[in-house]
């Protein structure tokens, strides 16, 4: 099974002592092959900076996800940019939304379900018919 990854799920692999750490893991575990839009790795390296996580550990765990194996990194493109700021627009949202909007034009591009923890993007994954994980 593939799957487009959200941020949270790098997260919470990340860190043991996180609520879905074990959660995460498993679902890493079970995929065959992780879509990681590059927003992603982006959110990812922004939050970590912001725990002030040594950088020789934050460059050692994008390693540890982008050169996976089973690690496809995306961009989505100008279409994925598209597609968000008109949902973005159409449903009145503010821009802090972008991101999670960007992973779900992948998501939806790409016909795969979204891994995420994150209700809200859960939510909107089945609002437009994409399957979530777990």
């Amino acid at each position: 099974m593939r799957a487009v990854l959200d941020t949270n799920v790098l997260v919470y692999d990340t860190f043991e002592d996180s609520i879905f750490h074990v959660e995460a893991r498993r679902l890493l575990d079970s995929l065959d092959a992780w879509v990681i839009p590059i927003i992603v790795l982006y959110e990812y390296v922004w939050l970590m900076r912001g725990l002030d996580v040594d950088l020789a550990d934050v460059v050692e765990k994008v390693w540890e996800y982008a050169w996976d194996h089973r690690a496809r990194v995306v961009s989505g493109g100008r279409e994925a940019v598209r597609w968000a700021l008109a949902i973005l627009r159409e449903e009145g949202r503010p821009l802090s939304r972008f991101n999670d909007k960007v992973v779900l034009a992948v998501a939806q591009s790409e016909d795969l379900p979204i891994a995420s923890f994150d209700e809200r993007l859960r939510r909107q994954a089945k609002r437009l018919g994409l399957e979530v994980l777990p």
